[in-house]
């Protein structure tokens, strides 16, 4: 018998490692989920995209993709190399104490701890569908090799006379039990789209806590459970908001700060770079190599608008966008409620103007914006920042001054709708404020029958009896169900419990 050759050897080595590469050596660190994509006005087709995170092994993938009556269609990703240096570790200042980094053998998705400090590199892929028709479901498939990295399905977005059904809920990912248990009622719900309404991932932010904290719960779960959370990005995508936790960590001293840009991918349509967006720095070249990196993410996340169904919905950045006299901010969005003819106006930012708690209630520049929400037929507003939930009467406000004073306040008067009750009477007079920041952080207490008494004795008249619906004592999310003759909203807790419930009618056009 002829013993091989140790040069033989080798290239029968050099073969199978070609024949294993592309299917055994990549690592799948976040499973592909769906994006909105460059989706905002409702025309003839729609937009999504596919997004999933590998370590920086090479593989090949495809997109696999089918819609009703249609032939299946193949697509190869893009690929970028996202490359973070490690961070500072944390220091004491004064009395504000850090928390305590995990330690690397015990995961920080089971303690809540800081991931600790390391480099970061991954390859995210991005497949962008488009020509999709409205009102269907598509199927998709995600392949490496002949390997099924996951198969799953999404809802287009649906035309202006369908009924769709959609959940909004804020201040989300700390990496404790309770957004688990959030993410699995949402999951049952089965709304079409999420709009997250800011403070997305705690602390400060980062990749490496979305990594540790985010997608363990909402998108790399085998199977809904309330311990486990959910898939539900593998078919649900989530619109984000922008709240002060997302852009805490400041770049770019840390190097993966700002990772909701790297992550979502929003319509495009908003008013482009100024003074309203997250400012990057004074580093040019750090600027210049995190836009290369992101894409069109900035600053489109910043704001922009879209339709789905009877409903239209504005997102704003509330970190920098309570300057409303920014002219061309202001103006886009007078331009963007004013030129949409949907049946049902949204606005979402992650700071409430008008809340009942105590805490982060002088933070009220969003306040200054309610007369150009009022002339554009807003119907609802939603918040989060505040965790809690919170829903007022209907409501007009007239700012006194342009200017907040030196606490952030902003005076006004009001006029309040008392009669609207949501049941027999339904058409509001004014716009419903809802804050629905209940979604897995630290609840604030306590409620309405303590909280009223207080703000107003320390406030005055800047507090007014607005608040119709206030539970402070549990994790909760909103569903809206929107069709063009109501609106209907359920608060509902993590036991999957109905606490709130109104509906919204109009006068037929």
């Amino acid at each position: 018998m002829t013993r091989p050759t140790r040069s033989r050897l080798a290239a029968v080595a050099a073969c199978l490692a070609l024949w294993a590469g592309p299917t055994a050596a990549q690592t799948v660190l976040v499973k592909p989920y769906v994006q909105p994509g460059d989706g905002a006005a409702l025309g003839k087709a729609d937009a999504k995209v596919l997004c999933w995170l590998t370590d920086q092994t090479p593989g090949e993938f495809v997109v696999e993709y089918e819609v009703p009556g249609g032939r299946p269609v193949t697509l190869k990703p893009e690929r970028v190399a996202l490359d973070f240096a490690k961070g500072p570790e944390p220091k004491k200042s004064g009395a504000d104490k850090p928390e305590k980094p995990a330690d690397p053998d015990d995961p920080p998705e089971k303690t809540g701890a800081l991931p600790p400090e390391r480099e970061q590199h991954y390859f995210k892929y991005v497949a962008r569908l488009g020509d999709l028709p409205l009102n269907a479901q598509v199927r998709y498939r995600v392949k490496l090799g002949d390997t099924v990295v996951r198969e799953a399905s999404f809802r287009t977005r649906a035309t202006p006379e369908k009924t769709v059904r959609f959940a909004l809920v804020g201040d989300l990912a700390n990496g404790k039990d309770h957004q688990k248990a959030i993410a699995y009622r949402l999951a049952e719900e089965k709304p079409e789209f999420l709009v997250a309404l800011g403070d997305i991932v705690y602390p400060t932010g980062r990749v490496s806590q979305y990594m540790s904290f985010f997608w363990k719960t909402y998108n790399d779960v085998d199977a809904a459970d309330p311990k486990a959370g959910a898939p539900l990005m593998a078919s649900v995508p989530f619109y984000p908001v922008l709240g002060n936790h997302d852009v805490a960590a400041k770049f770019p001293t840390v190097p993966d700060a700002l990772g909701a840009y790297y992550f979502f991918h929003a319509p495009r349509n908003g008013p482009g770079v100024g003074p309203w967006v997250t400012p990057l720095g004074s580093d040019k070249a750090a600027a210049a190599a995190f836009r290369a990196a992101v894409g069109d993410s900035y600053p489109s996340l910043d704001a922009y608008s879209f339709d789905y169904g009877p409903a239209h919905v504005v997102v704003l950045n509330s970190n920098q966008s309570g300057n409303v006299d920014q002219p061309k901010l202001r103006q886009w969005v007078e331009q963007d409620l004013k030129g949409s003819a949907a049946r049902w106006k949204l606005v979402c930012h992650h700071n409430p103007a008008f809340s009942s708690s105590p805490q982060h209630y002088t933070e009220q520049s969003v306040r200054l914006w309610h007369p150009i929400f009022e002339a554009g037929g807003v119907d609802l507003v939603f918040a989060g920042h505040v965790h809690n939930y919170q829903r007022t009467v209907p409501l007009t406000f007239a700012p006194a001054s342009p200017k907040r004073d030196k606490r952030g306040r902003a005076d006004g008067t009001f006029a309040l709708d008392r009669e609207f009750d949501g049941a027999k009477t339904t058409v509001p007079r004014g716009i419903v404020h809802v804050v629905a920041g209940g979604g897995g952080a630290t609840l604030y207490g306590p409620g309405l029958d303590k909280t009223a008494p207080l703000l107003r004795k320390e406030h005055g008249d800047n507090y007014a009896d607005y608040t119709a619906k206030m539970v402070a004592d549990r994790h909760s999310f909103v569903v809206l169900d929107a069709s063009p003759d109501a609106l209907t909203l359920r608060a509902i807790d993590a036991a999957g419990k109905v606490f709130d419930q109104v509906t919204l009618t109009k006068p037929q056009k």
